[in-house]
């Protein structure tokens, strides 16, 4: 009947194209009207059966709720009056139910979404007309605590204020109190968002919390397996904001780590372009496994692009320019870093994990309309220059003053000196090429030319990045993607980096229990140096300024240089050398993750990680024909023809390539569950267990070619091995390509509980076991699990509820056990299949690595104790970690003699110790952004950070006694373990140097003398052992490791404008000062003391000793010529066994007053920000921009005593690195 008058009416109205929009429009309306009341009723018309006789309230309670979507909540003391339930109800409407089982109760509930409050019954007013509760009325209070986009707070803390009365909001973000004051104030409080204080003057609340702007409190963290509200956090974790440690001018987020988090100590082997740090997590665990922490991005561990021998990478001089595994990740990508330290939150990261975890987490897209952002940076960094603190050496017309003195002194010279300088000059007037006024006016030139090599060599570099991302999505699908690139410039003349680099993520909801992420990185970068063999900065530094670059026509300066392993004179020019020996390193990367999570129901969910990552690394060294490394293979100058039968390449260059890639493959399955148990649901079960398989793989090929010829295509120019039979000997040996292949496949299961009692007790158990194809038989314990257990207290809510002084304090507590196993470790012998031997004509082999069947695990023990705390509305917040740290059967190299065919064998033997104290704080002496942080007023904040880490040696039974007669010219260098801090020496640290006792200057000869080291200790020394003699020519110096690293961040903002700047402190590490005396051994074993002619001197010199008396006042030795100095080029140990020094020069560069303090204050960063307002950018019609200035590397405070050598500079090494230079940067990031 409703149709056909609603069509009648149609009729009448004569308007077809109205008739159908008002049918239509009356249809939706109708069935909206029916659908909404449809839900509507479902919502309180599910239906529960439930049979029993005297059954608890309780009980019934559970029943409903495992047949509806609804939760009962209730103070516990309600139910006590409460009387035994005997129904029997077959599919009875829930309205219905409640009733029947209430009806006899002294209670009463109250339905309020999907929540239904009981509370004891309450007599009705007796006063008619009263509609609002009188002022000391006691009320029922319902309440639901949301965000600022409307979304529950789950978990949130409400209390009455003043009373013990408290509860949590359940997961739709409800609450309710009964017998409630209306002059009550609920204080509610939540990790992650401001405290909220709301007075009761109704009985429906609802309230919004506004996000903290409180460091600690904003963040959840991030393990890689498990996302941990900060609040059940049991490990000690440091979390950081990508947004608040980076700076403009930083390439590398390994870069924004110094200063910025307690334990985690960064060292810089050089401040190069591409230099990797070194970094350690909480000292050193391990002496010959790898050091460096595990890398793990968006959920999945990466490896480095190249695998580097642990040796290498442990060794403090060692410059790695190949990259680390995060070498190819922009800091514009990422989101947040966490640094696992502790045993908890290491131990799901099984064997690995001993030297820590940092864990990256990347941007992804978030529910909003599409945001572009573009973000372009432009850096200058400035290149070091003679005016330098640091750069301590002669000029052109001290070096000539210097050299007249070597001449008046007689010291001896070099049969094949260099003719350059005030010595080439003196040479050739001696040899009659010029006259005396000639050579006048020459030494003149000399002296006033002062070469500035800094600026030959080196630039004020332009480094540029740009990036541009978008991001947005609705609730069901969300989207980032950003690519950028980047190019890095070093201060060294054409050393380069170009960087391209893409992120995509994608996250969508594929049904209401299943989502789907896609995750794909892919990089690709070219590196461009200097060959290292070049050595170019070294160069600048070590050059007398007296050496002209250019000649008077302006160009390059040619001189002949000796090469020693030629016995021959080439001519030489460092710009020649830096613009025809050259590396270049070709890199790319790949990263897919695939991630499906089904959610079963509200309390589990299971996941399954799907990974690939491949990364290609070409690493290429070329010196062409026209450079004087090629004359020295080749034999003769450029442009003339090789003897045929000496040289071993007669034509073209040499050409070195080395390609590795390597390949891994991770599947991980993973379920969650969390569920609310206990009165109230106040206490929390949670459980993550999973298993995973995971295969990495490196493939090589290295390769060596003679008579590259690059400026004809590129081509290797033919040779005839017949003519040329040393050239067909080398490559006999040589010109064989290596083939590498290094696979581990690891399969691996883990679990990880936690149990909250009463909101405010955690117990949290981690385990983890590994199987690899790496263990074999090799050890009589295959079989180590990892472990960890640890529980926190949350010490307010217990005696602080109404503090207003202590807004959170907790104390926390792990204790876990970690194992370690090296990789090149095996039962069985490794041997290195070589290629055929010319002589014999026969294949040969070397022995790899020895049998170790009986090897056992390397095994860690940690303890953590940590307390964090918020104080006084969260101005003072901070975290104290106490941590020691015990390596048991810790591997040790024991020196065997090479009749085995090795030189050393791996053993368990010995125990190292880390221990130390980590303080984190945050202070805001001045805070008026109101109460959202969303203000305009002042704001001054302070973030100091500290971290200690001592370490020692407990235990090392190793000792090479009776070996002397069987080691041989094996003990000849063994004392250099000593200098370098390689040596393990019980009760000492792990880098423990030593030094040669100084015992002052001679009186007569100013030459250097030490203690103990008396010839007469002849006889004594030869009946000792190698390192008892040691031990006593030489004392412990210091480490070449700091104990302490921290910083100190000061942010100060003011309406749209912020400066920050921070200060990195280092302290307790010992440097060597740069060595005094450059001269080759092959000089010193001459019998020569001068320094080569084209050598600069350090300033040093000028206060050295020059007459008797001058040894009260100066250290610095005389300049020795004659007898005396001939007695000092072969020191008498030379003639043992074993020896303990070459001669006295390098006794005296490595004597303990040549130590000095590496401690240092640096300015590291400062950043000055400029955020448009609002009206400005809605007339530039723009979301979001902002302008900033950086500078970094400032300026650095140490020791006097350095004179200027950078205290980052370890002066172990033979080549001078660049030091970290200042770096200015200019920023804009606008959003659209």
């Amino acid at each position: 009947m409703l149709k056909t008058a609603i069509c009648e009416w149609l009729v009448r109205r004569s308007n077809h194209h109205i008739t159908k929009i008002m049918l239509v429009m009356k249809l939706t309306t109708l069935f909206l009207t029916v659908g909404i009341l449809t839900v509507c009723a479902r919502g309180v018309s599910q239906h529960v059966t439930f049979k029993g006789e005297k059954v608890s309230l309780k009980s019934v309670f559970k029943s409903v709720e495992k047949q509806t979507d609804f939760l009962f909540l209730y103070p516990e003391s309600a139910l006590r009056s409460s009387k035994p339930v005997s129904l029997n109800a077959q599919n009875l409407p829930l309205e219905q139910f409640l009733a029947e089982v209430f009806k006899s109760q002294p209670l009463e509930y109250t339905i309020k979404g999907k929540s239904i409050f009981v509370s004891p019954k309450v007599a009705a007013p007796k006063q008619e007309g009263i509609s609002d509760p009188p002022a000391d009325t006691l009320i029922w209070v319902i309440g639901k605590v949301q965000d600022e986009r409307g979304g529950p707070v789950i978990g949130a803390s409400v209390a009455v204020k003043g009373t013990e009365l408290g509860t949590t909001t359940n997961t739709n973000g409800e609450f309710a109190f009964r017998n409630v004051s209306t002059h009550a104030i609920l204080v509610i409080s939540s990790i992650g968002f401001e405290k909220e204080e709301v007075k009761v003057n109704k009985g429906s609340l609802k309230i919004t919390l506004s996000k903290s702007t409180s460091e600690l409190g904003e963040v959840t963290v991030s393990t890689g397996y498990q996302q941990i509200d900060r609040r059940r956090l049991t490990s000690a974790i440091t979390t950081l904001k990508a947004k608040d440690i980076l700076s403009a001018g930083m390439f590398s987020i390994d870069q924004a780590l110094e200063g910025r988090v307690p334990g985690l100590f960064v060292m810089n082997p050089s401040g190069d372009i591409g230099v990797a740090p070194k970094i350690r997590i909480r000292g050193t665990s391990t002496l010959l496994g790898n050091r460096e922490p595990v890398w793990v991005v968006d959920g999945v561990v990466v490896n480095d692009p190249v695998n580097i021998d642990p040796a290498s990478i442990n060794d403090l001089d060692f410059v790695n320019r190949l990259g680390n595994a995060i070498s190819g990740l922009k800091p514009f990508d990422i989101e947040q870093i966490d640094i696992l330290k502790d045993a908890s939150a290491t131990a799901l990261y099984g064997v690995r994990a001993a030297n820590g975890v940092i864990v990256i987490t990347t941007k992804k897209g978030k529910t909003g309309a599409p945001v572009v952002n573009f973000n372009q940076s432009t850096s200058i960094v400035q290149r070091s220059h003679y005016t330098d603190a640091n750069v301590n050496v002669m000029n052109s017309r001290q070096r000539i003053d210097f050299s007249r003195d070597l001449i008046d002194k007689g010291l001896n010279y070099s049969d094949h000196i260099n003719y350059v300088g005030y010595e080439g000059a003196l040479t050739k007037l001696y040899n009659g090429e010029y006259s005396y006024e000639a050579f006048q006016q020459d030494v003149h030139r000399m002296e006033t030319i002062n070469t500035d090599w800094f600026d030959v060599i080196l630039h004020n570099a332009v480094s540029t990045q740009n990036n541009l991302s978008v991001s947005g999505g609705n609730e069901k699908t969300k989207y980032f993607a950003s690519v950028g690139a980047a190019t890095q410039r070093s201060t060294i003349r054409g050393d380069k980096i170009d960087q391209y680099s893409a992120l995509i993520k994608l996250n969508t909801a594929l049904s209401s229990r299943l989502t789907w992420e896609l995750n794909f990185r892919g990089n690709t970068e070219k590196r461009d140096f200097v060959s290292s063999s070049v050595n170019a900065l070294s160069y600048a530094y070590n050059t007398s300024r007296a050496v002209p670059a250019y000649n008077e026509g302006g160009d390059l300066n040619y001189y002949k240089r000796y090469s020693s392993s030629a016995s021959d004179y080439f001519r030489f020019n460092i710009l020649n050398e830096m613009a025809h020996s050259r590396n270049n390193i070709d890199a790319s990367g790949l990263a897919l993750n695939t991630n499906l999570n089904y959610k079963l129901n509200k309390h589990l969910n299971g996941t399954l990680l799907l990974s690939f990552n491949n990364n290609n690394t070409e690493d290429r060294t070329a010196y062409e024909e026209n450079t004087f490394s090629a004359a020295e293979i080749r034999l003769s100058e450029y442009g003339m023809p090789a003897d045929p039968a000496r040289t071993t390449m007669p034509y073209g260059g040499e050409y070195r390539s080395s390609n590795v890639r390597n390949r891994s493959y991770l599947v991980r399955g993973q379920a969650n569950f969390t569920h609310p148990v206990g009165v109230n649901k106040r206490d929390q079960l949670d459980i993550t267990m999973g298993g995973e398989m995971s295969s990495n793989q490196y493939n090589g090929l290295k390769m060596i070619r003679r008579g590259y010829m690059k400026d004809r295509g590129q081509i290797f120019a033919p040779v005839d091995p017949v003519k040329y039979p040393k050239y067909a000997e080398w490559s006999t040996i040589n010109n064989m390509d290596q083939i590498t292949n290094n696979l581990t496949n690891i399969v691996s299961g883990y679990l990880a509980t936690a149990y909250t009692f009463n909101d405010k007790y955690i117990l949290n158990f981690n385990t983890r076991t590994d199987f690899s194809n790496k263990f074999g038989s090799r050890s009589r314990e295959k079989f180590l699990p990892t472990w960890s257990v640890s529980g926190r207290w949350d010490i307010d809510k217990d005696f602080f509820k109404n503090s207003r002084a202590v807004n959170m304090m907790a104390l926390k507590a792990s204790y876990g056990y970690q194992g370690n196993m090296l990789d090149n470790q095996t039962p069985d012998l490794i041997i290195n299949q070589g290629s055929l031997d010319p002589i014999s004509e026969e294949y040969y082999s070397t022995i790899a690595y020895y049998p170790n069947p009986n090897l056992k695990w390397e095994k860690n023990g940690e303890l953590n104790i940590g307390l964090d705390f918020s104080l006084f509305n969260n101005k003072i917040q901070g975290t104290v970690n106490y941590f020691d740290k015990k390596t048991e059967n810790a591997f040790l190299d024991k020196r065997v003699a090479d009749i085995n065919g090795l030189t050393t064998y791996v053993v368990n033997s010995g125990t190292i110790r880390n221990k130390g104290v980590e303080i984190a704080l945050s202070f805001m002496p001045i805070n008026n952004l109101g109460p959202k942080g969303g203000g305009n007023g002042f704001s001054w904040r302070i973030d100091p950070q500290l971290g200690q880490v001592l370490n020692s040696i407990l235990s090392n039974s190793i000792n090479h006694y009776g070996l002397n007669k069987y080691l041989g010219s094996l003990n000849a260098n063994l004392y250099n373990d000593y200098l370098t801090g390689n040596q393990t020496v019980n009760g000492k640290a792990v880098n423990t140097f030593y030094s040669y006792a100084f015992n002052g200057l001679d009186h007569k000869t100013g030459k250097p003398t030490f203690k103990n080291d008396d010839e007469a200790l002849r006889d004594k020394y030869r009946s000792e052992e190698p390192d008892d003699v040691f031990r006593q020519v030489m004392v412990p110096t210091g480490n070449r490791i700091p104990t302490i690293q921290g910083g100190i961040l000061n942010t100060f903002s003011y309406k749209g404008f912020a400066l920050s700047f921070n200060l990195a402190y280092s302290l307790g590490s010992k440097i060597r000062l740069t060595k005094l005396y450059t001269a080759t051994d092959q000089q010193l074993n001459s019998g020569v003391a001068a320094p080569m002619p084209e050598n600069n001197v350090r300033l040093e010199f000028e206060n050295r000793w020059r007459k008797p008396g001058d040894e009260a006042f100066t250290n610095i030795s005389a300049l020795i010529g004659g007898r005396d100095f001939s007695q000092t080029l072969s020191h008498w140990s030379m003639s043992y066994p074993f020896s303990y020094a070459k001669n006295m020069w390098e006794m005296y560069d490595n004597a303990d007053i040549r130590v000095v303090s590496g401690s240092y204050l640096k300015l590291r960063t400062i950043n000055f920000r400029y955020t448009l307002p609002d009206h400005l950018n809605k007339y530039l019609n723009i979301k979001a921009a902002n302008v900033m200035f950086s500078a970094m590397n400032v300026h650095t405070w140490a020791s006097k005593d350095l004179h200027g050598q950078d205290p980052e500079q370890t002066g172990f090494g033979d080549m001078i690195q660049v030091s970290p230079r200042p770096t200015y940067s200019f920023t804009i990031d606008v959003s659209f």
